[in-house]
Parts: structure tokens; sequence; C-alpha cells
């Protein structure tokens, strides 16, 4: 055991009576059993809300979670203080404050009280050991925010900073992480695919023993050229800042693990709020048995994935997370396009280093290109019209950088017409 975890778990038993073991060996127990405290979970988090939260007091009669109406972050904005508990309302000093990054709209804060914190922490490793990242152990993290030195020396962390993905970086990064002795990665996978590029290209050796993606989708592409540089599959982790982990992906790439020992994670169908069936792209509405702060019941992440295994009705397994629902690409004549589509159209496009693709109008489209060499542009382009329809305008400009948007994030998909 390494000195770090030694200390961390000897506090966590002096102070919080061993919560992170507890914690840890629940969601092993939970998986392995296919969830059986779930319902009473559930009635618990929504007995609690019904007595204690202003927003959900006239639901106080309820004999189903489906009592529950589906809500979105415009219906909290605009009854914020309803939605605060009242065993914490006065004292929010003393929670722990969090703040999604408003890429697809206006940042957002939610308060979490100390038991939901811990099981926070308790899932990032859960599911880092998947990947070989273990409490304590030394590892990167490629994202846009940075923290202190100290911070980083008593979590064993080091911070790269992700600006602007050239080669000057690339070779900084490579450098850091080389001097560091680093063997897991953690952030943006259109930064640690940037950095794979750069290594495969420089014909580096560089193994690792895990590569974890947050924030962004990981594309096929990227979990190839990721896959190879660092002889690591990587792992994509999708979480939110509002609630934890809420899914791990499989290390064969094929689908991801819900957390439905933590959560309550429905699949919605987009037109209506009946459960989405295996393989339909429906909406990821969660309910947190544990943050009673501030409940959330039947939240709309805005996020969209595609369910791939579903156990006694309840969604065990997705086949993907496809971004969010404001990023939806629909072709010429209306319909949904599914992100891995537009994706795959590059796949055997080498030279291509990096991409953004994005609509700007009913018919007409933009592909963004970070390029090594020439590129058959007439090819990509009827590439797309077969997935857009023939009347398709796709339009394909070379740039040097992709700017982030104000989150930090690349995403690889945008929407500026809808």
């Amino acid at each position: 055991m390494n000195i770090r975890k030694f200390i961390f778990l000897l506090k966590d038993r002096l102070l919080n009576d061993g919560a992170f073991n507890k914690n840890t060996d629940e969601l092993r127990t939970e998986f392995q059993l296919s969830f059986p405290s779930k319902n009473l979970k559930l009635n618990n988090i929504l007995e609690y809300s019904v007595k204690h939260v202003e927003y959900y007091k006239k639901f106080e009669n309820f004999s189903s979670y489906k009592d529950f109406p589906v809500l979105t972050k415009d219906v909290i904005k605009i009854n914020y203080e309803c939605f605060l508990s009242s065993e914490y309302k006065d004292g929010l000093e003393k929670l722990h404050k969090v703040t999604t990054s408003g890429s697809y709209g206006t940042p957002f804060t939610f308060y979490l009280n100390k038991e939901k914190r811990r099981k926070v922490v308790s899932e990032v490793y859960y599911f880092g050991e998947k990947s070989n990242f273990y409490l304590g152990m030394k590892h990167a993290y490629l994202v846009s925010k940075s923290k202190g030195k100290l911070s980083q020396f008593i979590q064993n962390q080091l911070m790269i900073t992700v600006d602007k993905l050239d080669d000057n970086w690339c070779e900084s990064a490579f450098q850091s992480l080389k001097d560091g002795n680093v063997k897991v990665l953690v952030g943006y996978p259109s930064a640690i695919a940037r950095l794979a590029s750069y290594v495969l290209n420089k014909k580096i050796q560089f193994p690792m023993h895990g590569v974890i993606t947050i924030s962004e989708v990981l594309t096929s592409n990227n979990y190839n050229i990721i896959n190879k540089a660092f002889s690591c599959a990587p792992v994509s982790r999708y979480s939110t800042e509002e609630f934890g982990v809420l899914a791990n992906q499989d290390t064969s790439g094929c689908f991801f693990y819900l957390n439905q020992c933590n959560y309550f994670i429905e699949i919605l169908s987009q037109s209506n709020n009946c459960p989405a069936k295996i393989g339909e792209l429906g909406r990821v509405v969660v309910t947190d048995f544990f943050n009673k702060s501030m409940p959330l019941i039947r939240y709309d992440t805005g996020d969209l994935a595609r369910p791939y295994e579903i156990k006694n009705n309840i969604v065990t397994k997705i086949e993907s997370v496809e971004g969010r629902v404001l990023a939806v690409i629909r072709d010429v004549a209306g319909d949904t396009v599914s992100s891995f589509s537009i994706n795959g159209a590059l796949r055997d496009y080498e030279n291509i280093i990096q991409f953004q693709f994005s609509q700007e109008g009913f018919d007409e489209y933009l592909l963004k290109i970070i390029k090594k060499n020439n590129i058959d542009e007439e090819n990509i382009k009827n590439l797309y019209k077969g997935i857009l329809g023939e009347t398709a305008r796709v339009n394909i400009i070379y740039v040097d950088d992709i700017p982030p948007l104000a989150s930090g994030k690349r995403p690889y998909i945008l929407q500026n017409h809808y």
C-alpha cells in the first residue's frame, strides 16, 4: 500500500467511520448481485424529498417514481430555492459546491452533502480500478483547469493544462509525463488522442497502465489511436458535476456499465417519457439516491444514450453516450443522425489529426480539419452525402487549431443551426 493511500484510509477511518471502503464494497456487491437494494434506495430518496424539499411536497401521495415529472435545468433555475432541502438550506456554506461548465448553456451550481460527496470519491476510484488506477497512484490529468502544487502533491497528480494542441504542447506534455514517470492518463480524449498522434508520428514507445477519458465523447478513431500509441485500451468515464460517475466503459469499448447502485438511471424516448428500447437513442434521466441537500429526481441530463442491456426493466448497460441533445446533427430530411456515423466516415483517414463537424444550416455542414498531408476532399463529401442526403452541402476548411469552448472541452460535433 502506498503512503498516500494509507494516510487517506486512516483519516477516513478516524473521521468518516471508514466510509470509503464501505462505499466501494457496496459498489462491488451491488454490481455482482444486480443491484438488490435499488428499490429501497429509490423509495428512501422519494420519501425524503416529499418531506424536506418544497418542490416535491405536492407529490407526497406518490405511488411510484413515475408520479414525479421529468425535470429540466430550466425548471430548476426558475424554482431554484424550492429544490434546496430544508435540512441544509441554512448551511449551504458547509456543503460541497459544484458548478457545471455551461458547455451547451449557462453554468449552473449544485450542492452536495458530505455523504453524497464521499459517494462520488468512492465511485471515481472504484471505476478507476478497472483501468489500473488506484488510490494514491501517480497520474496525469489533462484538462483545461489547473490546481495548486500542494493539491497536486497530496493527490500524486500531474496537471497538464490543455490549451492549443499543437506540436509544442505535445512535446512539453510528453516530456512532463516522461520526467514524472506517469503510467495513468486521465483527461479529455481530444487532448490524449492528439498526444497519441504525436507519439506515433515520432515512433516513440510509451506504454501506459491505464487511460481514462472524461467530459467528451471518445470516438472510435480516437480509441484506436490512443490504444495503439499507449499499448493500453482507453476507457471512457461518463460523469457529470451534479451527480458523479454515471457509467464506465468496458475495456472492449463495446458498452458502458451503468451505475445503478448510487442512481436510478432511465433511458427515455426522445418523443415521450416511455423507456427507450435496446438500440434506440434516448434521453439520460437520473435520480440521485444520496444527495439530500439538493435532491434531483428524474433529472434530464441533456445527454443521449442507447440501451445495450435491460434486466428486470432496468437498463444495466448502454451501448454509447452520444453527446448532448443540443449537439444532435440532423440530415436534410430533418431526421437525427448518429454521432458515430459522423465520426465513422473519417475512420480510414490517418492523415486527419483532429476534426470538428458542425451543422450550420438546414442542409449546410462544416468540417474543420487539422491534417498531416493532403486528403481526398471529394471522397469525404460524398461519404457525408451518403449519411446526410445527396443535397447536403458539406464545406471543408483546414485549420491549425480547433479552439476549445469556454469549458475547455473540444466537442467533435456542434449544432449551430437548430
